[in-house]
């Protein structure tokens, strides 16, 4: 379904621009503003839900503190706003808004810099507040990026520096709603926007305000997109050494990217069904863009980022999908596996569990490694536990596998393996 509703809209958006492309003669900013602003709304009235009261607007967004972001071009929002006199805008109160996008005609350097402090503002008037807190969204999250299970708060302190600070990333993150630059013309490649966008770091490192959480959430210049890589929707884990590849890069569909970003932080709100997403078996691929890790100098704590380099050439084909599949099991995995489906923990001292392992030939810590490698378990405190809701496994061509299964995604996928075997 959002495949097909992706690209209804981006074919809609290509019509729409030659029709603005009549209207040139304009040359009032703020009248050629308003008429690219009046296409992305009239675009996203199209992909939104009916029945649930959300509307798009523009005007500005207020705080418990009574403190008001910028003007926002459109605002997906929820509920009825306050009307701001004689102009048809509406401030909204932060707990109603589910995102909002700054449109540009052309996005360069200048536009980016000014959408990016734009969208730094919303970040500035986001005060921790549980009512702003989807608790299942920000798991999720923190489980897929750091591969554990969300602590208590009282424990966070116990997590290793970099750990902490994704937590605190994630949290304020998911209170926010999804921020989205949009730019319609601009830079003509991937590769000039990843190196515009690029510049304007490292002439501004060392500044407060180039946390992960503070980055917008989706920047879209042309065709070219750099999204957040923050498990809301799109996932990149923290490497072995802690290094978390939180910004990627693609010329994917950017209507795709916007509706899977909007759709994923509706469906933890209104809690919808995953078939909205499809069969959800192929991923889009990203090109990695921006590495951070946060580490300590001279008693403060910041977050070291880094540029991954990609040529030209290196970026230039086709979109890249990987498909999904589940984790494949060896016998020794695949009763552990099981064992958690079923007690959702395994203590590795319990008696007879490392003559077990013996006999099977194996070693705990090559299990720790592989089975975390594969996402399905954290190990703590000598125990396993599931990183899962509702993991399944299942024996296809006689091979095991497992997988969390609460979107139906690997139902679909054996669905899918027993249809090739058919034909």
């Amino acid at each position: 379904m959002i495949t097909t509703v992706a690209d209804l809209l981006n074919s809609l958006m290509i019509k729409e621009k030659e029709l603005l492309k009549k209207y040139s003669i304009i040359k009032h900013g703020p009248t050629i503003g308003d008429m690219y602003e009046g296409l992305t709304a009239s675009l996203l009235n199209k992909a939104i839900f009916k029945g649930l009261d959300i509307r798009i607007v523009s005007g500005k967004i207020r705080n418990e503190l009574d403190e008001f972001s910028n003007e926002i071009d459109c605002m997906i929002v929820e509920g009825e706003g306050e009307s701001i006199p004689y102009t048809g805008k509406f401030i909204y109160d932060l707990s109603q808004v589910i995102a909002v996008l700054e449109v540009k005609k052309n996005l360069y350097q200048d536009d980016l810099i000014d959408a990016y402090d734009k969208m730094r503002k919303i970040y500035s008037i986001t005060e921790p507040n549980n009512e702003l807190l989807n608790m299942k969204a920000f798991r999720d999250a923190f489980r897929h990026i750091v591969q554990k299970e969300l602590p208590d708060y009282e424990e966070v302190t116990e997590l290793p520096l970099h750990e902490q600070m994704i937590y605190h990333s994630l949290l304020i993150e998911e209170m926010m709603p999804v921020r989205i630059v949009f730019g319609y013309y601009g830079y003509s490649s991937e590769f000039a926007l990843r190196e515009a966008f690029n510049k304007y770091i490292e002439k501004n490192s060392g500044i407060r305000g180039f946390s992960p959480t503070i980055f917008p959430d989706l920047i879209i210049c042309n065709n070219s997109v750099i999204a957040k890589l923050d498990a809301m929707p799109y996932i990149s884990p923290l490497d072995r050494e802690g290094n978390w590849n939180f910004y990627g890069s693609t010329t994917h569909n950017p209507f795709l990217m916007l509706l899977e970003f909007i759709w994923t932080k509706l469906s933890y709100r209104y809690n919808l069904s995953d078939d909205i997403f499809g069969e959800d078996l192929d991923f889009e691929a990203f090109h990695p863009f921006l590495r951070t890790k946060a580490k300590r100098s001279d008693d403060e704590i910041g977050w070291e980022t880094n540029y991954i380099y990609i040529p030209k050439e290196g970026l230039d084909h086709e979109p890249l999908f990987w498909e999904w599949k589940p984790a494949e099991l060896d016998e020794v995995e695949w009763f552990i596996i099981n064992w958690l489906c079923v007690h959702q923990e395994l203590n590795t001292e319990k008696p007879g569990f490392q003559k077990w392992l013996d006999q099977k030939g194996a070693r705990l810590e090559d299990l720790i490694k592989s089975l975390s490698g594969k996402r399905l378990i954290t190990f703590e405190k000598d125990t396993f536990h599931l990183l899962t809701d509702q993991c399944a496994v299942v024996t296809v061509n006689g091979k095991w596998y497992a997988a969390e299964n609460k979107s139906g995604r690997l139902t679909n996928w054996v669905n899918k393996m027993m249809q090739g075997k058919d034909e």
